[in-house]
């Protein structure tokens, strides 16, 4: 089998001695090409630009598979195109942990390899989100406001130098929240029924559960969501402390939001649009990828094919 492995070596857990352990790894499996990136959204064409090549693995985080499946999918829904797996290499790793992977890159590779052996392939369904300046895919998750300010204030802080870390996310998520104007939720959405919602502070549409990880914890505020139905939606209408304490306190239980009534929260939704007032930051798979007041999200199923651990 013909496999390329992409890597990151910016990527928060990656540098160059685990690139030549996994690459060893891989290569006594696999008829292994092995290409580096070099800036931003490089995975996306070298994904888009590969052919013959029965797997694409990523080595690096949930934004480097994030590309590479733009790239698959970036003539539309591939069912039938390469195998996209993965090997971890970020902070979150939450696409990987998500599909059964280790969080040790070597262990992980070893689950591939058998993983590959035993077909454990599965055609999933994926969101997209369009704005006014670009369109984008996105595997487990994509938000609008609180949650990608926070990642844009993380990215901020890695081109200064410093690394991402699970604490650093904590205090920037508090530091946000404290920022925000409680007086004037900004978001309003119109649901695929057309029932419309309004003031919300922020809002998260979900692919896949768990949406995130705090350390060893899953944050699990949508546990019905999956890549077998469409996307679920979920965004607070209130933030004072005490719904704040309830919305983490559920969040770490794997409790639905479904019944709160200061949540915003639908299930299977195959279309959704928000608006906002104001600009806000986006996010697809934890990637910051633009701003604006408006976007319109659609699932799309059966779209990519994935390597799972059952």
């Amino acid at each position: 089998m013909r496999a390329l492995l992409v890597v990151n070596t910016f990527a928060t857990t990656t540098n160059l001695q685990i690139q030549a352990e996994v690459s060893k790894i891989l290569s006594e499996a696999f008829d292994l090409t092995v290409v580096n990136t070099s800036s931003r959204n490089d995975a996306i064409s070298i994904a888009h630009d590969a052919t013959g090549y029965e797997i694409i693995i990523g080595l690096g985080g949930d934004g480097t598979l994030n590309e590479i499946a733009n790239g698959l999918l970036l003539d539309g829904p591939n069912p039938n195109g390469p195998i996209l797996a993965a090997i971890p290499g970020g902070n979150g790793n939450v696409f990987i942990r998500n599909m059964g992977m280790s969080k040790n890159p070597i262990v992980a590779s070893q689950q591939l390899i058998s993983a590959v052996a035993e077909n454990q392939i599965r055609t999933i369904g994926v969101g997209k989100i369009a704005t006014e300046n670009i369109t984008r895919w996105f595997l487990f998750n994509a938000g609008i406001g609180l949650d990608a300010a926070v990642l844009a204030q993380m990215e901020a802080r890695r081109d200064k130098g410093k690394r991402a870390s699970d604490a650093a996310y904590a205090g920037l998520a508090l530091r946000e929240l404290l920022r925000t104007d409680r007086k004037n939720p900004a978001l309003s959405l119109v649901s695929e029924s057309g029932q419309i919602f309004r003031d919300a502070y922020f809002a998260l549409l979900v692919n896949l559960a768990p949406w995130a990880y705090l350390g060893t914890r899953p944050l699990n505020p949508l546990p019905q969501a999956g890549h077998d139905t469409a996307l679920d939606f979920y965004a607070p209408t209130a933030l004072n402390f005490p719904v704040i304490v309830r919305l983490i306190r559920r969040a770490l239980a794997g409790n639905s939001t479904e019944f709160d009534s200061d949540v915003i929260t639908l299930h299977n939704q195959n279309r959704l649009h928000i608006k906002s007032d104001r600009m806000h930051w986006i996010q697809v798979d934890g990637d910051v990828v633009t701003q604006s007041n408006e976007l319109t999200a659609i699932h799309v199923p059966e779209a990519l094919r994935v390597l799972t651990i059952d």
